[in-house]
């Protein structure tokens, strides 16, 4: 009787079991473990971040999965396609009981905004500390909110990205998959080995977005003054002490890659190389624009992915609706077509009974086929933490 008991209380769910959240709000708790006011909270904080950045975020909370809770969050977030095509802007907190995790996966798009390190340490400080004293209402309120907050308060683009698709474990960098391999350099393009290009600066020790996570406390006064004491820093040289000069648009095109130059005439980053008067070193900075309508490619890794989409058929009470989805990239013309399905309609004048059943069975064959998101996706990026 005891080995049945066990098995009763956890139930190990696969990603078509998971019922999508939309279009009636952005919470799943299979696991029941939150009440009404707390989905009501979670919805409330979520669709007013959807409302004034667009950013999808779903909540979801399950008895257990099979494999890695890491695993069970990418291919959930990849089946639902959470977050805009294109810009893959998603975010997905999955909570899985049994294993006592907490997983916080992130689209390809917005990892810049939402850095692992960032995410790590605001778990550790704001949900771990609530899930080990099992209040896990509290606790995936405190981390939406601050979620949303650290969103909201950021500028309308990034000023140093961090890796893409970086992924932390209790704190700790884990490699993800690795991208394409890219293609092999002609005889004539391989680089000097005494004159090639930097690569873009990406100094994690300087890059406001991954400070302001450890100075919650601090109010917009200092925090402007830190991103401006970040900035001056970042623009010295690191020998000479002395304010480097920035090249001009044209100048600049001859320290940077093909792909950042493509980055640049799409206009989704803006690249800035700074040049040392006393000892020629150089410098170049990334600076890349949130909601430039580019996405990350898959298979150039540049940021020159962009995306459109037609209805072949809209959404009814009976049927769910058909949209088709579009990829090129400005850079290496990798090209991508797939459909993506909407949620049929709310029929009013059913009965609550029917409705629920007509709920179930829409989920029943696959949760993807009618996930209500907007076509994004992750490679694995984001943080999760044991508690």
């Amino acid at each position: 009787m005891l080995g049945v008991a066990l098995v009763l209380a956890v139930h190990v769910v696969g990603v078509a079991d998971v019922a999508s959240p939309r279009p009636a709000g952005w919470v799943t708790d299979q696991a029941h473990v939150l009440d009404a006011p707390t989905i009501a909270t979670l919805n409330e904080i979520v669709e007013e971040l959807h409302r004034v950045r667009g950013i999808e975020l779903a909540v979801v909370t399950v008895d257990d999965v099979p494999g890695t809770p890491k695993a069970f969050a990418t291919e959930l977030f990849n089946t639902w396609h959470i977050g805009t095509a294109g810009k893959n802007d998603g975010v997905l907190v999955l909570l899985v009981m049994g294993k006592r995790r907490l997983e916080v996966e992130t689209g390809t798009g917005i990892e810049p905004v939402l850095p692992a390190s960032w995410l790590a340490d605001m778990q550790k400080r704001d949900m771990v500390p609530a899930f080990k004293r099992s209040a896990f209402p509290q606790g995936l309120v405190a981390g939406v909110r601050a979620i949303a907050a650290h969103i909201r308060t950021q500028p309308g683009e990034a000023d140093a990205p961090g890796p893409q698709g970086e992924y932390r474990n209790n704190g700790a960098v884990v490699p993800t998959s690795p991208p394409p391999p890219s293609p092999p350099l002609q005889p004539a393009q391989q680089p000097a080995t005494t004159s090639s290009p930097p690569p873009p600066a990406r100094d994690d020790g300087d890059n406001p977005l991954l400070l302001f996570g450890s100075i919650g406390a601090i109010g917009a006064g200092g925090t402007g003054a830190l991103a401006l004491w970040t900035r001056r820093r970042r623009r010295q040289c690191a020998q000479c002490k002395i304010d480097m000069t920035a090249l001009d648009e044209q100048a600049d095109d001859a320290h940077l890659s093909e792909s950042a130059r493509a980055e640049e005439r799409v206009g989704s980053v803006d690249y800035e190389v700074l040049v040392c008067a006393r000892c020629n070193a150089t410098r170049t900075l990334r600076h890349g624009k949130w909601f430039s309508g580019y996405g990350t490619c898959s298979s150039c890794r540049a940021r020159t992915l962009r995306s459109w989409s037609r209805t072949i058929s809209a959404a009814t009470t009976f049927s769910e609706g058909q949209v088709e989805v579009n990829e090129q990239c400005a850079h290496c013309n990798h090209q991508n077509s797939y459909i993506r399905y909407t949620a049929r309609l709310a029929d009013t004048s059913s009965s609550s009974s029917s409705s629920s059943d007509s709920s179930t069975s829409s989920f029943s064959s696959s949760s993807s086929s009618s996930s209500g998101f907007s076509g994004g996706s992750s490679s694995g990026g984001g943080a999760g933490s044991d508690w």
